[in-house]
């Protein structure tokens, strides 16, 4: 077993973003592969088109080979979903930030008043410790989302990159200044909220710990390692390479956020069902 292990992780060290990307979602549930990019149909679609021969042309080149539109098909297919899929769960995120906003001022009524008659007992304690658990697993639902974003983002530019380098035609850049416009791709509004979030556990953090003693660790936020993905100032780079060490190793480490599902309430819930608002 062990050395099945071994074997496993260097295959991995060797393996392409492509490849590491496609093995990782394939073994996903369902229902959480299907809101990342389908990289394996993709990669078909370019196997049916004619390998280039000459000199790249621009995309608006007249004729078209039918394996070009149906690549075309295929990615606006995946940016409709991205963009349906993105849409939803920041109309949910949103509304579940305001429902633990409320939660949080309560709370904070609550510890005011017990204060100001001197006290911070059990119940005091127990309030702050659920309020911040709360905030500790949407700050893990958000982060996950964010790497949801980048992941499909880096997914994208390299298939493209696969692509101008079998077709005659350029797609890469035009075709990634129109995803820079989506709003999958918009994450402003997500960011400040992961800003939020952690501002909010970090305060009830300081007050348990100043109830509980210095001695007491510092908590570290969520399970899933932040991940920066380089990215050219057009948008249409990742590395200068498929197999960029860096590349590599961070898309590892964020694909690995997305196979421990099952290791928190945040991560048992990437989707946003309905049950999670309490």
């Amino acid at each position: 077993l062990l050395s099945h292990v071994r074997r496993d992780r260097a295959t991995r060290r060797t393996m392409k973003f492509g490849q590491l990307f496609a093995a990782t979602t394939a073994s996903m549930a369902p229902n959480v592969r299907e809101q990342f990019l389908d990289y394996k149909l993709l990669k078909q679609v370019l196997k049916t088109l004619p390998e280039n021969k000459g000199d790249v042309k621009p995309a608006t080149a007249g004729e078209v080979h039918a394996g070009e539109r149906a690549f075309v098909q295929a990615l606006s297919n995946e940016l409709k979903k991205f963009n349906e899929f993105f849409m939803n769960r920041e109309e949910e995120i949103v509304m579940k930030e305001g429902h633990l906003q409320q939660l949080f001022d309560q709370n904070e009524e609550r510890i005011a008043s017990a204060l100001s008659a001197g006290v911070y007992d059990d119940a005091c304690l127990a309030g702050d410790t659920g309020i911040c658990q709360k905030f500790a697993n949407f700050h893990g639902e958000l982060v996950l989302l964010e790497h949801w974003t980048n992941l499909n983002y880096a997914a994208l530019v390299k298939i493209l990159k696969k692509h101008d380098k079998r077709s005659s035609l350029a797609l890469r850049s035009p075709f990634l200044v129109n995803v820079l416009q989506q709003p999958f791709y918009s994450t402003e509004v997500l960011t400040a909220m992961i800003g939020r979030a952690e501002e909010r556990f970090r305060a009830i953090e300081h007050r348990i710990r100043e109830f509980l003693g210095e001695h007491v660790p510092r908590a570290e936020l969520g399970t899933s390692p932040q991940v920066q993905l380089r990215v050219s100032s057009d948008g249409s780079e990742i590395s200068d390479d498929d197999d960029d060490a860096y590349s590599i190793e961070h898309t590892k480490a964020a694909l690995n956020c997305w196979q421990g599902l099952d290791k928190s309430e945040a991560l048992q819930n990437p989707l946003g069902t309905p049950h999670d608002v309490q």
